[in-house]
């Protein structure tokens, strides 16, 4: 999908590049290390999921990142699996402790996701701790339901996206929901199964 996009979609689909990203970190998800955007630029994956009151450190520059939350441990494998080196997750990527760091990457928040290569977004998940389905722990993956009649299978039809983001926890919040609109691409991973979409179609396993 997220090939197919990249070679034949129209330009909408791309990531827009701008000054803002200068500024940002990022985590390297083969060492773990807090690592500033390369000036010459990278491709990178966001995250977009809900925290749920978890409470998360804050993490430096340089630093590498010890075992996080089972959605970003989660988003850094598929990152990986994507053959993508960077990955960007609000919680690891700015310092939590440090306000000045904290307003001036609020004012890049557009600039981050519509930047991004693809996001990755956690739509079932209920917290950080959620994890990404079938990425991770397979508990509460809803399997498509088949039957077999004189000969012929009959599958279940699995929910639409639209539906998908109606119901999820993820959708009643505004920032998370804004985050969706500025990414050119987007995954959404569910119970029932993953989704893409990007500005110019969308697909479903």
């Amino acid at each position: 999908w997220l090939c197919r996009c990249s070679d034949l979609h129209h330009i909408t689909c791309r990531p827009f590049v701008s000054e803002g990203l200068e500024q940002i970190k990022l985590v390297d998800v083969e060492t773990r290390e807090i690592v500033l955007y390369p000036p010459d630029g990278c491709d990178y994956i966001a995250l977009s999921y809900v925290w749920g009151g978890v409470e998360q450190p804050s993490y430096k520059l340089g630093e590498v990142l010890p075992t996080v939350p089972a959605t970003l441990e989660d988003a850094m494998v598929v990152t990986h699996k994507l053959g993508k080196k960077h990955l960007w997750v609000d919680s690891l990527s700015i310092d939590q402790e440090n306000s000045v760091e904290k307003v001036a990457h609020i004012a890049v928040m557009s600039a981050i996701y519509s930047g991004a290569w693809a996001t990755i977004i956690c739509l079932s998940g209920r917290s950080a701790w959620s994890g990404l389905p079938r990425v991770g722990a397979l508990q509460g993956v809803v399997p498509q339901l088949s039957y077999e009649i004189w000969g012929k299978r009959l599958l279940s039809v699995m929910p639409t996206l639209d539906q998908q983001i109606f119901w999820s926890p993820w959708a009643t919040r505004a920032w998370t929901y804004q985050e969706g609109l500025l990414s050119p691409r987007r995954l959404f991973f569910t119970n029932h199964q993953v989704y893409f979409e990007c500005n110019s179609g969308q697909c479903c396993e």
